[in-house]
């Protein structure tokens, strides 16, 4: 019962038989996430998470309807509706808390999802309650995959939330199922959960980032499933107390790459209408797993003060963290950023807001065009201008020479 409390919602989690055995099939199909390393650098609005089932759709579903939905985005009925997410890119203000951004993100999807449906001729012939949900989802893709860069770690804080959950986490690799009271399973099966939650920072928007975590938390359902079928116990219904701590177990061993900020954003910016139901459930349960982690005590994992202690600096040394812990040992430093886009995950967050700023107001005038016949000889010049804007501003990236106010 110590982890019934880190969980509050009540419900039984929701048991998908097929969440193993789907994922399993999927590592052998080409993977629809960037190739990149973890960390935001392979991070695209495009790329969509592999996925068992979603409240509307099936595994092949997601990428495919975002697909149709930037499709639907050349027609001409459409123009008005680019127009409208651009200016709200553009013109939306810097400095706002996370609860405020969200605020006025909601509001703005809201209103522009019902005018889209009704107004937009392209998307009101498909207006069909899927078209529609469909809809909604690719226009909430869209417009914050765009804004991440501008709304993804707001809070000053959020940076060193999430390099101290790293370093607890890592604190914990000693951590066994037994600590955690966890009875004997199968832990290759979970290879595939640890997998999908160092996924979530791959990708830019709410739902992509919250499908990794259903896919997580499935796997898990299913490895519990198996274990209690195993242990005799068969037909038994799963509870908080049989989930929380193979998730917990789970999250150490991925030590997913900015949690605090991946789980907030989620939280913070995923439409509230459709955060509801199993979606709400298994994020709210991996916001508990971070929160027994951050508060993992001596008496919660069942050893004594002293080992503890011995336990948490021995995983400390072993990764590389200097005696006090404070940041990694001299020499075992990370490797300067090579490319543009991971020194763009090395930016302070005053520079950060001021390249997404510059970003904003480039008009980027050709973004929809797929292909250069559908480019006059007048568009040239102007193209060219753009390119040189956007060169300037990755030079100045690559450089280290971008200034932390526009």
């Amino acid at each position: 019962t110590q982890f019934r409390a880190y969980l509050s919602f009540s419900a039984t989690p929701c048991y998908h038989r097929q969440g193993l055995q789907v994922l399993m099939a999927s590592q052998t199909q080409e993977s629809e996430a960037p190739a990149a390393e973890a960390g935001g650098t392979g991070q695209s609005d495009s790329a969509t998470p592999a996925t068992q089932s979603t409240p509307s759709a099936s595994s092949s579903q997601p990428r495919n309807d975002y697909a149709a939905f930037r499709e639907m985005l050349k027609h001409p009925s459409a123009l008005p509706l680019t127009a409208r997410l651009q200016d709200f890119v553009r013109r939306f203000p810097e400095g706002l808390s996370r609860e405020k951004a969200a605020d006025r993100i909601h509001k703005f999807l809201s209103s522009t999802q019902d005018w889209m449906l009704s107004e937009v001729v392209v998307f009101a012939a498909d207006a069909d309650e899927e078209g529609q949900l469909n809809a909604q989802e690719g226009l909430e893709k869209f417009l914050l995959s765009r804004m991440h860069a501008r709304i993804f770690g707001i809070e000053q804080s959020d940076h060193a939330e999430d390099e101290t959950l790293k370093q607890r986490i890592d604190s914990l690799s000693w951590v066994t199922l037994n600590h955690l009271g966890i009875p004997p399973v199968d832990t290759s099966l979970l290879d595939l959960a640890v997998e999908q939650l160092q996924q979530i920072d791959k990708f830019k928007a709410p739902r992509d980032k919250l499908v990794c975590i259903l896919n997580s938390c499935r796997v898990i359902n299913d490895v519990l499933k198996r274990a209690i079928d195993d242990s005799g116990s068969s037909g038994r219904p799963l509870s908080a107390d049989d989930f929380l701590p193979l998730m917990i177990f789970s999250l150490i061993l991925a030590n997913p790459p900015r949690l605090h900020s991946n789980t907030e954003f989620v939280a913070a910016f995923r439409h509230p209408s459709r955060l509801v139901a199993e979606d709400a459930y298994f994020l709210t349960a991996l916001q508990s797993a971070a929160a027994f982690v951050k508060d993992a005590s001596p008496k919660a994992l069942e050893v004594s003060e002293e080992d503890f202690k011995h336990l948490c600096e021995t995983s400390l040394a072993e990764k590389g963290y200097s005696p006090d812990g404070s940041k990694p040992a001299q020499g075992d430093e990370p490797r300067p950023a090579a490319t543009a886009a991971a020194k763009g995950l090395e930016l302070q967050p005053e520079q950060r807001t001021a390249l997404a700023a510059r970003v904003a107001d480039l008009p980027m005038r050709f973004e929809g065009v797929q292909s250069v016949r559908h480019l006059k000889v007048g568009d040239m010049a102007t193209l060219l201008e753009e390119y040189r804007e956007m060169a300037k501003l990755l030079r100045e990236v690559q450089q280290d020479a971008l200034p932390e106010k526009s």
